[in-house]
């Protein structure tokens, strides 16, 4: 009986010395950071999600390779025996990469909103250019390089307010960026052309207000503004027919020379009136260019060397029908609707001035 209860004393310490060992192990153990890895993830899914990785990219890049480092560190460690296990360096990672991941979150939501208002300020504005381009400088004729430009500028900018709209921000931006780009440069190098033209600004003003004073007395005098694509007949000063006109395909600019398809600029007058029987145009007033200041002024070019010796500067020009089509198409003459010809042909006579100017508004008025 004695050792039986000896056995059961020292089964008892043998229990009682096994969990206090035990006890040592487990407090000294070390323990792996699985929560704060767990966080680590979570915050890199969130940098994700708002777009981290697009934005600050740098910072997302940083906590994910913090966060692949701290799992290389935790498998290094566990093939270690446990109780030589030190997680000190996977815990370091860890909050590194909570801390970066934490950060381009933060910096990715700002640069998203300004991002945003960015594109919100430059789509409307961009949209103003547009505007601009279609009613200043759509009708005039320009090089295709500038056309194709503008039109591949509209699709850039269409393809941006898709994107925006959709969320899709950084495609945004960048379709922006090049919609700017060749929109801006479309309008920069219109710009120039027509600043060019204008130039002659001055004797235009000057052939429109000589227009009206030939008209004064009750004499019928017809002008023509290219720009405006318009052919009104003055009398007595006044305004008593206005029609809407298509010109030469290279209208942008005097006529210099036979086949340059431009609609000569000056004063002119009527030397023939033609009916249906002697034109295929309806009816047709055909005028005296070139008249003597033109022939003054090519010999001078061809004395300069900036027109070839043998250059003609051609003729035939005239105020026809067959116009309405809705673009410039002649080989230099003025084309009305054929019911806006019947009535211009019984207003005039031969001897009528008529007038052409490139634009009766100046530059700045144009813009405005």
């Amino acid at each position: 009986m004695k050792k039986k209860r000896q056995k059961i004393w020292i089964g008892i310490v043998v229990v009682v010395v096994l969990l206090a060992l035990s006890a040592v192990v487990v407090f000294r153990m070390p323990t792996a950071p699985a929560a704060e890895l767990k966080l680590a993830r979570k915050k890199l899914a969130d940098a994700q999600e708002s777009g981290a990785d697009i934005y600050t990219p740098k910072l997302y890049n940083e906590a994910q390779q913090c966060y692949d480092s701290a799992m290389i560190y935790w498998s290094v460690q566990n093939e270690r025996f446990f109780l030589n296990r030190e997680y000190s360096k996977v815990k370091e990672q860890v909050d590194r990469s909570i801390q970066k991941a934490t950060e381009a979150s933060g910096k990715a939501h700002e640069l998203k909103e300004k991002t945003s208002s960015f594109l919100v300020r430059g789509m409307k504005s961009l949209n103003q250019k547009v505007s601009m381009y279609e009613q200043v400088y759509k009708k005039m004729p320009l090089p295709d390089s500038v056309t194709e430009a503008y039109n591949r500028g509209k699709l850039k900018l269409a393809e941006c307010r898709v994107a925006y709209e959709a969320g899709r921000l950084t495609e945004a931006r960048k379709n922006y960026d090049q919609a700017e780009q060749l929109i801006g440069n479309s309008i920069n190098r219109s710009e120039q052309f027509l600043n060019q033209w204008f130039v002659s600004y001055p004797q235009w003003k000057k052939n429109g207000n000589e227009a009206i004073r030939l008209s004064r007395g009750g004499k019928k005098v017809i002008l023509v503004d290219k720009y405006a694509h318009r052919c009104v007949v003055y009398q007595n000063g006044q305004i008593i027919k206005a029609f809407d006109a298509e010109l030469g395909i290279n209208w942008m600019g005097d006529k210099r020379l036979k086949g340059d398809k431009a609609t000569p600029e000056g004063i002119y007058r009527v030397i023939q009136k033609k009916d249906r029987q002697h034109t295929r145009f309806h009816q047709a007033l055909l005028i005296n260019y070139p008249n003597d200041e033109d022939k003054r002024r090519i010999a001078t070019e061809k004395k300069n060397g900036t027109l070839a010796r043998l250059a003609l500067p051609g003729g035939l020009i005239e105020i026809h029908g067959h116009g309405g089509k809705g673009v410039n198409w002649t080989d230099g003459c003025v084309a009305l609707k054929n019911e806006d010809m019947e009535i211009l042909f019984r207003l005039v006579e031969v001897g009528t001035p008529v007038v052409i100017v490139g634009s009766l508004k100046s530059l700045a008025e144009i813009h405005r």
